[in-house]
Formats: C-alpha cells, structure tokens, sequence
C-alpha cells in the first residue's frame, strides 16, 4: 500500500482531532471520562505544535497521523492513529519502522506510550523491537533503540 506522509497544515486540524477522539475516546471514557470541552482545548494546544504532526495519505486522501517530536537523543512518538479500514494492514507498522531505520542511522532512540487497556497496541510495539521501560497508572512507556532491544 502506497501511502506519503506530510507535515500538517492547519487545514488539517479537524480531520486529525475527529480521527484522535475517535481512537482515544474508548481509552478515555474508562480512565477519567470524556469531556469534549477539555479534549477539544488539550488537542489545540497539542496542534499549536503543528511542526509535531504529519499527516498520512494515500492518493492524496487523509487516512491518520503520527504525532512525534525530537527531545536530546530520543524521538518521542505521541500519537499514531489511522483511520477503522486503514488498521491492522502493517501500515503503521511500516510507519514505525521507518522511524525506527532514521533513528538506528541516526543512534537515537524512540520512546511511544499506549494504554494499559490497548493491548494489541503493546503487542505490536513488542513485536516491532520495543521493550517496557517504565509505566503510568493509565499507560506503558516502551522504548527502541541503543541498546533497548536492537
């Protein structure tokens, strides 16, 4: 599957927020519950960032995002989300391997968090190389590279 990936642009503020809040609302609703207000102000701040977010099309359709910004030697990777039909393909899959090929060139590492409760997000990340390195009380921060599990 063909995809390119952009940085955004303020136009894309709405599909990015719509697509998060469906992904994330699940998570959310059981942990602290859903305040659209709140959500709605945290992801403007989040996207006043805007250089953090690239956009992930194919023939030139939004499909999800990757959220990440660079802190010293490690990536961090805040979000990736791809839309229902987009999921489960090894799209994000490829996504997190090509930054995991920029880091290795690069001797940086990458940190990505995920709920407790998205299991199948910690399977995938353990399958991609990433070992636990410490946990929240609502998620798991898992690490790749210099020397984590390359």
């Amino acid at each position: 599957m063909d995809y390119i990936i952009r940085s955004a642009t303020p136009d894309d503020h709405d599909l990015i927020y719509i697509l998060k809040s469906q992904s994330v609302r699940p998570y959310v609703e059981k942990i602290w519950g859903w305040d659209e207000n709140y959500q709605q102000n945290d992801f403007d701040r989040d996207f006043s960032q805007m250089d953090q977010f690239k956009v992930i099309e194919i023939n030139g359709e939004f499909i999800g995002f990757v959220q990440y910004y660079l802190e010293h030697s490690c990536y961090h990777v805040v979000e990736i989300h791809l839309l229902p039909e987009y999921r489960g393909n090894g799209l994000g899959s490829n996504i997190l391997k090509a930054l995991q090929e920029i880091c290795v060139a690069r001797d940086r590492k990458i940190q990505i968090g995920c709920f407790k409760e998205n299991g199948r997000a910690k399977i995938l990340y353990h399958k991609l190389g990433f070992i636990q390195i410490g946990e929240t009380d609502t998620h798991y921060i898992l690490e790749f590279g210099r020397g984590a599990a390359m």
